[in-house]
């Protein structure tokens, strides 16, 4: 599952305020670093996950739930049931898509374990797959958020600069 914006905003404000700020020995860069505490702190409350992104993420994820559908018709045992609430409202926010998404995350959890449970029960190949599509998907998913990120500062970090 997907990590939270409240759990970033959380760990962020943790790791500056527990472990980099006693260890900052500059009176300057001890002041710079609780204004970047204190921004983030005022940040957190008012920020929210771009929605575009989370639709898309969505929208994907409903596919692939109908495509299981099919790959497991009539199964024996039955699949784990889909989430039935997967109804946006008329303008939706992030808000109401990450709770969504993460339904949805859990729910495919469930199917890859549930296909590795019954893989000698299903017909040849369909276990296989179900574990292909939802790969597919999660890379898509993955090169999207590649993009959205931002190269890492390594080298930067490297020097201690």
């Amino acid at each position: 599952m997907t990590n939270s914006l409240e759990r970033i905003f959380d760990g962020v404000i943790d790791a500056l305020q527990s472990r980099v700020i006693p260890k900052i020995q500059d009176e300057s860069a001890r002041s710079q670093a609780y204004g970047a505490l204190d921004m983030l702190r005022n940040l957190k409350p008012r920020v929210e996950w771009a929605l575009g992104p989370l639709q898309d993420d969505v929208a994907q994820q409903l596919a692939l739930v109908a495509r299981i559908a099919a790959l497991t018709d009539r199964a024996v045992p039955a699949a784990p049931a889909a989430p039935s609430d997967t109804a946006l409202p008329p303008r939706p926010t992030a808000a109401d898509v990450e709770p969504m998404r993460d339904r949805l995350d859990q729910y495919l959890c469930e199917v890859l374990r549930w296909a590795d449970e019954n893989r000698g029960r299903l017909p040849d190949g369909r276990a296989e797959e179900i574990e292909a599509a939802i790969r597919d998907q999660q890379r898509v998913r993955l090169r999207r958020e590649l993009k959205l990120t931002a190269p890492p500062l390594f080298g930067e970090i490297s020097r201690g600069q």
